[in-house]
């Protein structure tokens, strides 16, 4: 029997948000279906719900530092400190891999420096599946586009926007480069009635006529919760049975982002009609349980990928028109835009939602039908391997 090729992916966190989730598709698949192909998955020594999924599910794996360049870093020269983190990492992968033949490294995202810089010295080929968009400070985007050039023989995008972005400051990476759309699918069992009642007052301690408005996301600079409570706050005496849900948890370390919200909250005397829930590895029985689900991205996003959960929950999405966002729903068809960063905007979009349960009604079932026709696991598992084919 031939053997597979490896194919080494290297995760830069543990978590389950997007880039995480989309690993966790792509290796599942190959691990599944593929008669050519072995995925092999580098993680970081942190404990988390992909690291606990991939080990359950017989996934190979190796935990090891991952080199992780933060914004921070470029603006104060930290790059330098990266040095001993990835000696020690190369150490690490040789020994774990040294009766195995290595067909390439794939980095889940750029801000994992260890496949590019590894690679680089042993001649190997390293493949970047870029998930952001990283046009601030303009440190940063100086340094991604220059190690897109330099250190990725590949360059895999996740959308449209996405291609856009890094194509459009440096040209010369069209040549090495495919975009290839990121997939879900939902294979929870949808909920009753009677469940969808018990799961709202569970989570949310909302009645049934109550009006649920979420956000699912991390709690951070740019998914907009800040520009969400201004919206809301604008229309909440008009409709006293409305509610804000937060979905999702702050990144390691960065606690203060949910104390400045929940601050902010207090200032707008909105506590009583704010609920927050930490992150939540099963999303679709809480999309279902929400009425609205609003993804208020104040930065451009590569893609969004809670906006097609949204849609294959039957949920409408009412959204920043920007970055990669844009380039899954269309407008009044199968979700709803507002201007990005314009309160006023968001404000009568939202009202708009509320007011018309026949549009929504029509929103919510042509973003279904088009959610499993163009952003399927399939779809994107198909276009990978076609994309390994040629190029290993």
């Amino acid at each position: 029997m031939k053997r597979k090729k490896n194919i080494v992916f290297v995760s830069i966190s543990s978590d389950m948000y997007g880039s995480s989730k989309v690993l966790l598709f792509l290796v599942r698949r190959l691990k599944e279906e593929s008669s050519v192909y072995n995925p092999i998955v580098c993680m970081p020594y942190e404990q988390g719900p992909l690291k606990e999924i991939l080990r359950a599910e017989g996934i190979d794996m190796i935990e090891m530092p991952v080199v992780k360049l933060t914004r921070s870093m470029l603006k104060s020269f930290g790059v330098f400190t990266l040095a001993k983190e990835y000696f020690k990492a190369k150490k690490i992968f040789k020994k774990a891999t040294k009766n195995l033949d290595i067909a390439c490294i794939q980095s889940n995202t750029l801000a994992t420096m260890f496949g590019g810089i590894y690679c680089f010295f042993r001649k190997k080929k390293h493949i970047v599946h870029v998930h952001e968009i990283m046009d601030r400070p303009k440190a940063a985007q100086f340094f991604f586009k220059n190690y897109l050039r330099f250190f990725a023989n590949h360059i895999v995008y996740n959308s449209v926007a996405t291609q856009e972005f890094y194509n459009g400051i440096c040209p010369s990476l069209q040549k090495k480069s495919v975009t290839i759309v990121n997939g879900v699918d939902n294979t929870t069992p949808p909920l009753s009635k009677d469940d969808r009642i018990n799961k709202r007052k569970e989570l949310f301690n909302a009645s049934e006529d109550d009006l649920l408005i979420g956000l699912v996301g991390r709690i951070n600079r740019l998914k907009g919760h800040t520009l969400l409570l201004n919206s809301f706050k604008k229309l909440s005496s008009s409709y006293p049975n409305a509610k804000l849900c937060f979905i999702g948890s702050p990144p390691p370390n960065q606690e203060f982002f949910l104390s400045n919200l929940k601050e902010t909250i207090s200032d707008l005397d909105l506590t009583d009609k704010v609920a927050f829930l930490d992150f939540q590895e099963t999303i679709f029985p809480v999309l279902e349980s929400l009425d609205i689900v609003t993804v208020p991205s104040t930065e451009p996003e590569s893609f969004g990928l809670i906006v097609v959960e949204a849609m294959l929950a039957k949920k409408l999405v009412v959204a920043s028109k920007i970055g990669g966002i844009s380039t899954i729903l269309e407008d009044e068809k199968t979700g709803l835009f507002f201007e990005p960063n314009n309160e006023e905007d968001f404000t009568k979009t939202l009202i708009k939602a509320m007011e018309n349960p026949i549009l929504k009604q029509k929103i919510e079932n042509n973003a279904y039908t088009a959610a499993v026709d163009q952003f399927s696991i399939t779809t994107m598992y198909t276009k990978f391997k076609k994309f390994y084919s040629q190029i290993l």
